[in-house]
């Protein structure tokens, strides 16, 4: 048993992460009922420790009813209680609506349906054009790979990740200013799998995790699958609203706070240096940690890199989450975390616990490709053409919403934010548009309590440059059908707003 402890100044007494961790791993199933608990000795021995701090552990979760001891027998595991509500009904039903949404459709609203018509523009995916994909390049480095490393690539690998692709990162990662070890970095399956990882490393099951609002619904649907939950803090024009969140840390129970300050999903904002060291002051004075999630950050194609919140922390409070599956392509599912090497451990075991490892030969692969500039060239290729698209559908969102309408106007990333006039429901518009010849994903999606929203995401990188005229041209024409219903008079036919 692998049980990562904190020895630095200010942590958590030894005997009280004990007693977290064992308590994690019984309550969330890593330890099953009946399993037998390492000998006092043993584990006193291998954790550097005296023989009553494990003791003293063991007995605390006997207390809770999570262990039980025996002369001359051991320590076993006992199956926890199923948690309940104070009116008796099942932690599960707290979290029954965003469960329902996270599958499709929240339990007041009917299920989405993304098929339609042949020759429609999908806009709803927040993935790159598969027409930048750089399938050469990535061959080579493929081929490559297996030539210098053979089959070990075909096996399970190391449950941290490939060593190559491991060092690689490491590098990259100093030149936009996040000093790492390799030991401190984790490879995932893509950047979902490194959230759930953290978010099980710092919490408990019903425990609350502050979240953006709007926020990226795979996070959403990851905090309830793990039985935690969401609360959400607003957004502003400059990014998350910080005294908000100020508010909601000051009211205590929040174990973790996750952001994305780098071309937030879905709205695009990128918060200033300013107000970056402003949040860690003030998560620093709460003592949350944070998870920041910049998986877009090799997706600029306009103005000045701000270093992320990890480059600027001191007090090893940030666990920084990214990815290649929107800056390259999807299908390898390789993304990374990088934290203290204490949360790096606590994941690894995890990791090793859910998949035992990701693919070797993706990640060899990609490590070859960054290495010999493919990478680089890519992203080279992919500034441009974004540049292009987010200009093209700018422009042609302006021409044809109706008045009243806004457009975010972000430096980097796939996607748009757009919000119609107040009386539309973009969900109800969706049916609609998809006739016309559009999809996109509806704002409802990424609100924590699924509230009527009248905006929607648009992944504008997700097209070609000729196609975005033709989507902002559909939208617009079924955003002003639907206004003269829902206001009983005529919609004005003028140019949209664009945010900056």
């Amino acid at each position: 048993m692998i049980i990562p402890l904190e020895r630095r100044p200010g942590s958590p007494p030894v005997h009280r992460q004990l007693v977290d961790y064992l308590r994690r791993g019984i309550e969330a199933g890593r330890v099953p009922p009946g399993a037998r608990l390492p000998a006092i000795r043993d584990l006193a021995r291998s954790l550097g420790v005296n023989r009553e701090t494990v003791a003293g552990a063991y007995r605390q979760l006997g207390a809770l009813g999570l262990a039980q001891s025996g002369v001359g027998r051991g320590t076993f595991a006992l199956a926890p209680a199923r948690p309940r509500r104070a009116d008796g009904q099942q932690l599960e039903s707290r979290f029954a609506p965003a469960l329902s949404r996270s599958a499709g459709a929240a339990s007041s609203l009917p299920a989405l349906d993304y098929a339609a018509p042949a020759g429609a523009v999908r806009l709803e995916r927040l993935v790159p054009d598969p027409a930048l994909y750089p399938l050469d390049g990535y061959r080579r480095a493929l081929e490559s790979a297996l030539r210098d490393e053979g089959s070990a690539l075909l096996d399970y690998g190391d449950p941290r990740g490939h060593q190559g692709l491991r060092r690689v990162l490491v590098e990259r990662l100093a030149h936009v200013g996040i000093e790492a070890e390799p030991d401190e970095v984790l490879v995932t399956g893509g950047s979902t799998q490194a959230l759930a990882l953290a978010a099980r490393a710092f919490c408990d099951p019903g425990d609350a995790v502050a979240v953006e609002s709007p926020t990226y619904p795979g996070l959403l649907a990851t905090l309830v699958s793990l039985g935690l939950r969401p609360v959400p803090v607003p957004l502003a024009a400059e990014g998350l609203d910080l005294d908000a969140l100020d508010r909601v840390l000051a009211g205590g129970g929040v174990r973790l706070v996750c952001t994305m300050p780098t071309f937030q999903n879905p709205t695009g904002i990128s918060t200033s240096l300013e107000h970056r060291r402003r949040f860690l002051a003030i998560v620093g004075r709460h003592g949350v940690p944070v998870l920041e999630d910049e998986f877009q950050r090799d997706l600029r194609f306009r103005g000045r890199d701000v270093p992320s919140l990890r480059a600027l922390d001191r007090s090893g409070q940030v666990t920084y989450v990214s990815t290649f599956s929107k800056s390259l392509f999807p299908g390898p599912r390789v993304g990374w975390l990088v934290a203290a090497p204490a949360v790096a451990q606590a994941a690894t075991a995890l990791k090793r616990a859910m998949d035992l490892a990701s693919s070797p030969l993706a990640q060899a692969a990609v490590a070859c490709f960054c290495r010999g500039g493919g990478y680089d060239r890519h992203q080279r290729r992919m500034a441009r053409e974004l540049d292009a698209r987010h200009a093209r559908a700018s422009a042609a969102l302006q021409r044809h919403l109706p008045r009243g309408s806004t457009v975010t106007r972000p430096d980097g990333g796939l996607a748009v934010w757009v919000t119609l006039p107040d009386p539309i429901d973009a969900l109800a518009l969706l049916p609609e548009a998809k006739r016309l010849g559009v999809v996109y994903s509806p704002g409802t999606l990424f609100f924590p309590d699924g509230r009527r929203s009248s905006s929607l995401r648009l992944v504008v990188g997700a097209a070609a440059p000729e196609h975005l005229e033709r989507a902002a041209r559909a939208l617009g024409e079924a955003a002003r059908a639907a206004l003269p219903r829902l206001r009983g008079r005529a919609a004005p036919v003028e140019r949209a707003g664009i945010h900056v």
